[in-house]
């Protein structure tokens, strides 16, 4: 059974723009249209100028974009002095720009790792409920390594399945509230898991992320960072219970998983999502 109703998605082109191709070739086929949102004076959510290379971004969207799909949006994205109010404005403006009221909002640094399932076999299932915001699990690389990545896990050693964020929207009923949280009245775990990127990144482009995310205000002096940068493939397995925002959930413990198998562990994660 495939769906038929017709969806947007909407992204973000900023500081980590280099992640987004791989990004959009994760849902392209299987959306209608994606609308990306870019700041027409090139500054941050923080009211930080950053450097973007439009024409290589450019040049790799026009290669991805075989059916006419993309739609770039320049807009003032940084009004408020408050990252996180500039974040939702930028989301509810880009939902705004959209042809079809089914709006997915995925961020740059994401790659779908069940697209094919998600939107072949359960959006189908779900397709007619309106005010509802559907849920995804962000399976959280902590680190990279030349070797492969070390994962946010839980103690037996799967990845840890307690990061969830809203993701959908219907253009017309619903708002974002809070980055990609919504007003929406029910909300829906999915079956989709997504691979993030998030705080795995080299140094500079860390440094890049702190400054001028949604949450810099409260994330610049968290110890998560000088902790990151400690960690080793010898010394990962002392971390645990270390989570230090005191956003959500602690992280029991990291698993480290080589490139080889990157793949097949996120599927196989994905498939456990409602095994809880």
């Amino acid at each position: 059974m495939n769906t038929t109703r017709p969806k947007s998605a909407i992204s973000l082109i900023s500081y980590d723009s280099y992640l987004l191709p791989a990004s959009i070739k994760s849902y392209y086929p299987y959306v209608d249209e994606i609308v990306l949102g870019l700041d027409n004076e090139d500054i941050s959510w923080s009211k930080r100028k950053v450097t973007i290379n439009r024409k290589k971004i450019f040049d790799q969207l026009r290669e991805i974009d075989t059916d006419q799909k993309i739609v770039i949006v320049e807009e003032n994205f940084h009004r408020s002095n408050n990252p996180i109010v500039n974040d939702t404005h930028e989301r509810n403006y880009l939902k705004a720009q959209c042809n079809n009221d089914w709006v997915f909002s995925f961020d740059a640094d994401e790659v779908l790792v069940n697209a094919h399932d998600f939107f072949i076999n359960y959006c189908p299932i779900v397709q007619m409920y309106d005010d509802l915001e559907l849920m995804f699990t962000w399976f959280l690389i902590y680190k990279e390594f030349d070797e492969g990545y070390l994962f946010i896990a839980n103690e037996d050693g799967s990845l840890f399945k307690k990061d969830i964020q809203g993701f959908t929207a219907h253009r017309d009923i619903h708002t974002f509230t809070y980055c990609r949280w919504t007003n929406a009245a029910k909300k829906l775990l999915s079956p989709l898991g997504i691979e993030h990127y998030s705080f795995s990144r080299p140094q500079k482009d860390l440094d890049l992320k702190i400054n001028n995310f949604g949450h810099s205000a409260e994330s610049k002096n968290d110890p998560f960072y000088a902790t990151q940068k400690q960690v080793t493939l010898q010394n990962y397995h002392l971390l645990k219970n270390f989570k230090t925002s005191g956003m959500g959930e602690q992280w029991p413990s990291l698993v480290f998983v080589s490139r080889e198998q990157m793949s097949e562990t996120l599927k196989a994660n994905a498939r456990a999502i409602y095994e809880h």
